[in-house]
């Protein structure tokens, strides 16, 4: 019984694997080559979290001085005035946060541009009908009268009338 079930399974899947596959279209293929692949983006986190480093290290004691010039608060003046010591004021732990953060966004996004590689048919679709109604009002307003809109008349007096 089992042997005939999966040979008219087989019979009735023939004519689908025959089948020329689908045209692709240039637009979905344009979409697809537009999006990094995940490894690409998960790559770039060493490079972010360097960048984090350099950003946690820039001095913005002057910018708080200049922001204010004539408050002199505690600080006012003293080098060193970095964004990771003063965010690391109240957690000793915050540069490690803040720069591990950069591991988990970037593998989040990663997993962003898979989702979207997979969405790519239904994005070149959405593309298409957008035309299709763009076309379709474009071409709309084209046939409309040239004729000039008919005088209103409570229109406000203008110079020049």
């Amino acid at each position: 019984m089992h042997k005939l079930i999966l040979a008219a399974a087989a019979v009735l899947a023939a004519p689908a694997f025959g089948q020329a596959p689908a045209p692709v279209d240039p637009l979905e293929e344009q979409i697809d080559r537009a999006i990094p692949p995940a490894e690409e983006v998960e790559a770039m986190a060493p490079t972010l979290d360097r960048m984090m480093g350099v950003l946690l290290n820039v001095d913005v004691g002057p910018l708080i001085d200049a922001a204010d010039p004539y408050r002199r608060h505690p600080g006012y003046g003293r080098p060193g005035r970095t964004i990771g010591v003063m965010g690391g004021h109240g957690d000793p732990h915050f540069q490690d946060r803040m720069r591990s953060s950069v591991y988990g966004a970037t593998a989040d996004m990663g997993r962003m541009m898979q989702a979207f590689r997979s969405a790519t048919p239904g994005l070149a679709r959405s593309v298409r009908e957008m035309e299709g109604a763009l076309g379709t009002a474009m071409g709309d307003y084209r046939r409309r009268d040239d004729a000039p809109p008919p005088e209103w008349p409570d229109k406000p007096p203008y110079p020049g009338d």
